[in-house]
């Protein structure tokens, strides 16, 4: 109750961050990339959407990038903070709205290969970061923190795991800086990547969902490849692999957390909280509300939902995507202005080695094991 009460005390001085938010998707959506479709570059028509894939997600980001590192400074001004850390709350607000795109049907037919991808990528990933963290002489709880946030998803499996390995403020921040320096680039250059390997939507959503460490940059880069949102889209196939693993947060915790307090050699002194209240705490609840929608949709509380080979989509689902192309435009202008490029460049030595080695691997990784197995994947 009283964490509402703070939000809605927020919400006034949240205005003006929001405000520049909103104006500057409806420019980008309205003016900007129906202008890049239709202007002349080099000799060819569109030229900037068809060589360079620009959409108004990646614009979105681009500009709120700008915003900060830019045209502020390097700073948010405090006039607009609030209103860009409710961005936040749009991506997420999304990503539970997808739900919408599933019924437990559906999901039931990605099978037993998905489930078993997912799952391996996380173990080995935990494994292959728990040994190189070691090899390179890494703080134990800085390995415990990289080990969930390069496995799980990045940033709220980094946060989930600092209590339970006795983290240090800094090790979170350099674990956030190393996930969001390579995210950015994967997050621009898997688009580029997607395209140029003729990968299908089921196939870009497969590899970025399991390959990409942060839920939002997952989401950008899918809507970047597509900006369609729909069934079967790069977007619906992405989030659904990457709900997956996200869900795998408090196995992968309590493994982390157990491998942490069974290699100590000295317990010092503070209370520290139980395994099972850090699970509560710290479990992202929008994937709950994820799982809410889709047991909505499946008992159709919305109309038909536009499956393949099923009934068209209802006018309320149509509505609801609508919604969500927008909200999810909202989300990443904020999430751009949370890229600081002065702290990208904090995340150095052996941290910063661990994560491009890891994320290099598995990045690569995933998109070779989605070649092999691409005549089994589902899409729904």
């Amino acid at each position: 109750m009283n964490g509402d009460v703070g939000f809605f005390r927020k919400l006034p001085s949240a205005l003006p961050g929001l405000a520049l938010i909103i104006l500057t998707m409806v420019v980008i959506r309205n003016w900007l990339e129906p202008w890049m479709t239709t202007a002349v570059v080099f000799g060819t028509k569109g030229w900037l959407v068809k060589v360079t894939h620009l959409n108004y997600i990646l614009l979105g980001i681009i500009m709120g990038m700008l915003y900060r590192n830019v045209i502020f400074g390097g700073k948010m001004p405090d006039v607009l903070s609030d209103g860009f850390k409710l961005s936040r709350l749009m991506i997420k607000t999304g990503i539970i709205l997808l739900g919408s795109l599933y019924t437990f049907n559906a999901i039931v037919q990605l099978g037993s290969m998905a489930i078993f991808l997912i799952g391996g990528f996380v173990i080995l990933t935990i494994i292959m970061v728990l040994w190189f963290g070691t090899m390179l002489g890494l703080d134990r709880s800085m390995i415990g923190v990289m080990a969930n946030a390069l496995s799980v998803c990045g940033v709220t499996a980094a946060v989930a795991t600092s209590p339970g390995v006795e983290a240090k403020a800094s090790h979170v921040a350099y674990a956030i800086a190393t996930i969001l320096g390579f995210g950015i680039l994967t997050m621009f250059i898997s688009p580029f990547i997607g395209h140029a390997l003729g990968l299908s939507d089921i196939q870009y959503g497969a590899w970025i969902g399991t390959g990409i460490l942060n839920s939002g940059q997952v989401l950008a880069a899918a809507l970047a490849f597509n900006p369609n949102v729909a069934p079967g889209t790069a977007v619906s196939v992405a989030e659904i692999w990457n709900i997956m693993r996200v869900i795998s947060i408090p196995f992968a915790v309590f493994a982390v957390t157990v491998w942490y307090w069974a290699g100590k050699t000295e317990t010092e002194g503070g209370k520290r909280k139980g395994l099972g209240t850090l699970l509560v705490e710290k479990f992202p609840v929008f994937v709950i509300g994820f799982l809410g929608m889709v047991f909505l949709t499946s008992m159709g509380a919305f109309g038909d939902v536009g499956l393949k080979g099923g009934p068209a989509a209802s006018e309320t689902i149509k509505m609801m995507r609508l919604w969500m192309t927008w909200i999810f435009g909202f989300g990443l202008v904020g999430l751009g202005g949370y890229i600081d490029f002065k702290e990208l460049r904090q995340a150095g030595g052996a941290p910063l080695k661990l994560g491009l080695i890891v994320g290099v691997t598995k990045y690569v990784l995933a998109l070779v094991v989605v070649f092999l197995i691409k005549d089994y994947l589902v899409a729904i």
